[in-house]
């Protein structure tokens, strides 16, 4: 494949998703079972209703829509290459039956939405942080040597800004 096998479409294979015709596990992963699919039409014939596809050894795929109209394509190789023989065995035997066409559930569902992942990784990372500064911190007042009165060696300078946990202003 030159090109996605959607008809008509015309990305380049390598910005297409390399797609099984009968859908892994039921079909090997075989290249009489793979073609190239652009993204947008690799999720429409894997989600969307009625959309049907079969692959011939010789790389022709023939496209039956949900109003059962039929469309086939050849690789753009033969295009380019027409005495190149691209012919594929026969596929192995499946494991499995298909899956059923007419199956419910095909994409799985979210728990919860982009920006609850993004805000709940968010406030994971700021405590991590808060953990390892308070670590550091601590550190720090281990590493430093003490005065016989049990103080920390400071004296003359000027305190720290209190700032606290937040970071500068910029």
């Amino acid at each position: 494949d030159l090109f996605c096998r959607y008809p008509g479409c015309d990305v380049p294979a390598e910005h297409c998703d390399l797609d099984h015709v009968v859908p892994y596990p039921y079909g090997p992963t075989h290249p009489s079972n793979l073609n190239c699919k652009c993204r947008t039409h690799h999720l429409g014939k894997t989600f969307a209703e009625g959309w049907q596809e079969q692959q011939l050894p010789d790389g022709t795929v023939i496209w039956t829509t949900p109003a059962g109209q039929r469309h086939t394509t050849v690789p753009g190789s033969r295009l380019f290459f027409p005495a190149w023989d691209t012919t594929t065995a026969e596929l192995p035997p499946m494991t499995a039956p298909p899956p059923d066409p007419n199956r419910l559930a095909k994409m799985p569902k979210r728990r919860r939405t982009r920006a609850a992942d993004q805000a709940a990784r968010i406030k994971t990372e700021r405590e991590h942080n808060a953990t390892q500064r308070a670590l550091e911190r601590q550190q720090a007042l281990d590493r430093q040597p003490r005065t016989e009165a049990g103080r920390i060696g400071c004296e003359g300078l000027p305190p720290p800004p209190g700032y606290g946990d937040d970071p500068p202003p910029f």
